[in-house]
């Protein structure tokens, strides 16, 4: 039988064993930011003309008000138009500065999709909500108010081209 001693060095080594194996995988757990958990939830097309962006303070100020939306048009300065609006599981403002927003439409009755690049604007602050309306605007929307476009996938990209998120309609995959 094993005296006191040894089974005193027995258990330091066993418990030493336990604690290294502890340490190890609490080691492996996933530590990220969140940006690898960064998913779109929902995409929906809306046409809107450019009196539903209007409002008292830009009467008075002369400034487009964007009511703490994140607005991108495809055509700066051209409301009317097509815009697709992207909510996303996490804020807006907790985006990578440098992300892109690619957006690639089938226009009603073309055989190949347009592709569309939004940056994100360089501002100050970015809005503190979920949703970005995506605008088709001007020439790149064309067609009339109840048209919508035939599929569409959107992609949120960093600058070194790693996809953050992306989705698609059900035609898309067709």
């Amino acid at each position: 039988m094993a005296n006191s001693t040894e089974i005193k060095k027995i258990m330091r080594l066993l418990y030493a064993f336990l604690t290294a194996i502890f340490l190890s995988s609490c080691a492996s757990l996933n530590t990220n930011n969140g940006e690898q958990n960064l998913q779109i939830n929902s995409i929906i097309p809306k046409y809107m003309e450019h009196e539903e962006f209007l409002s008292v303070k830009e009467y008075l100020t002369g400034k487009e008000t964007t009511k703490n939306r994140l607005i991108i048009r495809s055509i700066e300065g051209q409301r009317t138009g097509l815009y697709l609006i992207v909510t996303l599981n996490q804020k807006i403002s907790k985006l990578p500065l440098d992300t892109s927003i690619i957006c690639e439409v089938y226009m009603p009755g073309k055989l190949n999709p347009n592709v569309f690049e939004f940056p994100l604007p360089k501002v100050n602050k970015l809005p503190n909500n979920k949703s970005i309306l995506l605008g088709l605007t001007g020439d790149d929307w064309s067609y009339s108010k109840d048209a919508l476009p035939t599929a569409w996938r959107i992609t949120l990209v960093d600058s070194k081209e790693n996809t953050l998120a992306e989705k698609s309609s059900q035609v898309w995959s067709l």
